[in-house]
Parts: C-alpha cells; sequence; structure tokens
C-alpha cells in the first residue's frame, strides 16, 4: 500500500503526519486516539481495511499529536487540542465536505467536529464509542493504566489483547509492537488523563450529519448502554449491533 506522508501544522503550531489513499469523496479516519502511527501497518487485516475503505473515496488517516509520526514530545492531549488536529488536517488538504469516522477514544472528538460544522460533516461513523470519559471508568481500567507506572512492557501487551480481543494471538502481539511504536508512556499518561475529561454529551442533539453508532457489546471495557446513549440522543442516528470483543474494525 503506497501512501506518502505528508505534514500538516496546527494552530497551535504541532505537525501532524497525515496520509490520503484513493480518489473521490472523503473519509476522514480518526483512529482511536492515541495510539496513532500512520506508516506501522504491520496487520494484514488492517491494510486490507484501509484499502476497503479507499475504493471509490479518498481515505484520509493521521496521527494525532504527540503520537506516530506526528510532533511526539507534545503533552496537550484536551478535546480541544485534538479538534486542531483534525482541523489542521482538513484545512491542509483543502477538503470541504466529507464523511467523519471516529473510532473509540477518537469518537467525542468526532462529535464535537460535527456539531460545530454541520456543513462540512456529509455523515459521520462512530465506532465503539462513548460520549463521556467517564463512561468506560472501571477498577479493571484503573488496575490497567496503574501497568503504566511499573511495566511497559505488559501494559502495552494488556491493552493489545483488550482491545482486539483475548483470542487474537499473533494480532495482538503485532498490536502491542505497534502500540510502544505510537507513543512514550509520559504522552500515554497525559492522553489518559484528557480522555477522562471528554465530555460532549450536551453536543450530541447539535448533531445534524446522518449518523451511524457501531457497538459491539462483547468487548468489556466498553459498556454497551454508551452505544444506545449516542444513537438516541443524535436526532439522525442509527445503532448497528455487532458480533466480536475488538474494538478494531477490521477484526472480529
Amino acid at each position: 500500500m503506497d501512501a506518502p506522508i505528508r505534514y500538516a501544522r496546527t494552530a497551535d503550531g504541532v505537525g501532524i503526519a497525515l496520509w490520503t489513499l484513493g480518489t473521490g469523496e472523503p473519509l476522514v479516519y480518526m483512529a482511536g486516539s492515541p495510539w496513532c502511527h500512520v506508516e506501522l501497518l504491520q496487520l494484514p487485516a488492517c491494510v486490507r481495511w484501509y484499502e476497503r475503505l479507499a475504493e471509490n473515496r479518498m481515505l484520509v488517516r493521521y496521527d494525532v499529536r504527540g503520537t506516530g509520526f506526528s510532533d511526539r514530545e507534545v503533552y496537550d492531549h484536551s478535546l480541544a487540542a485534538q479538534i486542531l488536529d483534525l482541523e489542521a488536517v482538513i484545512e491542509s488538504l483543502g477538503l470541504q465536505r466529507f464523511t467523519l469516522f471516529g473510532a473509540a477514544n477518537a469518537g467525542p472528538v468526532a462529535v464535537a467536529y460535527a456539531a460545530s460544522n454541520p456543513d462540512r460533516v456529509s455523515s459521520l461513523v462512530l465506532w465503539c464509542t462513548w460520549s463521556k470519559g467517564t463512561e468506560i471508568l472501571s477498577p479493571r481500567l484503573d488496575a490497567w493504566r496503574g501497568l503504566l507506572d511499573h511495566d511497559w512492557q505488559l501494559m502495552t501487551d494488556t491493552c493489545a489483547q483488550l482491545c482486539l480481543g483475548w483470542s487474537e494471538g499473533e494480532a495482538g502481539r503485532l498490536a502491542a509492537e505497534h502500540l510502544r511504536e505510537s507513543v512514550t508512556p509520559e504522552v500515554l499518561r497525559a492522553a489518559l488523563d484528557a480522555v477522562r475529561e471528554f465530555d460532549v454529551s450536551a453536543m450530541l442533539p447539535q448533531v445534524e450529519a446522518p449518523t451511524l453508532v457501531f457497538s459491539r457489546p462483547d468487548i468489556s471495557w466498553i459498556p454497551a448502554e454508551a452505544a444506545r446513549n449516542l444513537a438516541s440522543r443524535i436526532p439522525n442516528a442509527r445503532l448497528t449491533v455487532l458480533s466480536g470483543e475488538s474494538t478494531a474494525p477490521y477484526l472480529g
């Protein structure tokens, strides 16, 4: 898959790495931050996923601040800061109207942008996400986060299995390597702290774009109620429930 990396500059001066693939109506894909790296396509299923998304459209993929090939030692991962990343990518490509796909932690950012820019977002896809960071707080996630201060490899190995599903052995190993290349422990700590503060619940009724909300109830750390809340409060939304325990859309 040949997709040369280019750069955009945010309003607060951060360099954001991005690539595009295909031609046609733009689809801006917001991967679950902070696990982002536009060049690390180690999983064949991930490559096929991107190639399918790029059929008959232009796929746009980028690394959020502090991750991947974007400027790395950046510690402001607030909702406002991540919107600046998205805006920089959109403006650098001259996109006027596009589909926005927000996965996991990127979902609230996608909601906030869509609510504030109804003239730009033609449709919205929300994948295994939520409106408030507090919706996913749990003792289990707190225990996982505690590994950050003690064992970086175990922490990323565990995260990969949590996100991809415990049955994905080899994929989980490759994904863990991907995570360690994507972000440093210090930036991850700042990003996780920021996610806890995300709250776009008041913006949900302001989203005008037709919205498709995907949920996988078998994912242990994302309550099914989070997806139902999104679908019930966004005016033109539809909920699709899928089987599988992976937050990665290219795995079951």
